[in-house]
């Protein structure tokens, strides 16, 4: 699928890795719907540029683990652009707890982690679904993390979150086939405000492990998802972008 003259829901999508992706489906030709929950401001500014490269834009407000939000949202965005033929799944949420640490964990915790990183993903699907039905079919691309295959991470409930969001992947992809493909971009460690939380040291010692040496850029990882959006004969898979650190 060409993206040109397309319209991506991308949520999470005016900070970090959802900014760049945002962006990279604007360069396409693609006109983008920004989704965030508390940054406003920042995704206004990436509507700007956005809207600065030739394309369409607007930033939606909603909580993706509040049902009755997400359906008003993707109402809103059908209304205002006409149709969704993509959809980024890339709101995500953590905390930060060693894994050792269990009983720092709050059951508030487990509820918002899964909520916004399972129950998010699969509302935003289901109500974008009969809308790309209506065009024929679309693309949905799941941020996931190489947490959720091999455990590691910020917090067993996010590693666990991701896990579950995997299988989501593949489960939505036989749900929702021939007519929309479901794939998933697996990250390791990024560059982003939340990644940065590890501190220098941490970047430079995960660098060091990985075969290439390296923090894989927001621009690769974005890459993989514009990959996956244009792709029309894989559904199910994940796509690990982290330096080569998964494969030994």
């Amino acid at each position: 699928m060409e993206l040109a003259g397309k319209v991506a829901l991308v949520t999470g999508g005016g900070t970090g890795l959802g900014k760049q992706i945002s962006l990279d489906l604007a360069r396409e030709g693609a006109d983008v719907a920004i989704v965030y929950s508390r940054s406003a401001k920042e995704s206004e500014e990436t509507v700007a540029e956005v809207k600065a490269l030739g394309r369409r834009s607007g930033a939606y407000k909603a909580d993706v683990a509040n049902d009755d939000e997400v359906k008003a949202m993707v109402a809103a965005v059908a209304r205002d652009f006409g149709r969704i033929d993509v959809l980024v799944n890339n709101a995500g949420y953590t905390i930060f707890c060693e894994f050792a640490k269990l009983d720092e964990l709050k059951e508030s915790d487990w509820d918002r982690i899964m909520a916004v990183n399972v129950k998010g993903p699969f509302f935003v699907s289901r109500a974008v679904a009969p809308v790309m039905r209506q065009n024929g079919g679309g693309k949905i691309i799941n941020t996931t993390s190489v947490s959720g295959i091999r455990a590691g991470g910020s917090s067993i409930p996010y590693s666990v979150s991701k896990g579950a969001e995997t299988m989501l992947t593949k489960c939505l992809a036989l749900a929702l086939a021939p007519q929309i493909t479901v794939n998933a971009i697996a990250p390791g460690l990024m560059d982003t405000r939340w990644g940065r939380l590890w501190g220098d040291e941490a970047f430079e010692r995960v660098a060091q492990q990985q075969p290439l040496k390296r923090i894989p850029s927001l621009v690769d990882i974005s890459a993989a998802a514009i990959f996956l959006a244009k792709n029309d004969s894989m559904t199910g898979q994940s796509i690990v972008v982290d330096g080569g650190g998964l494969m030994h």
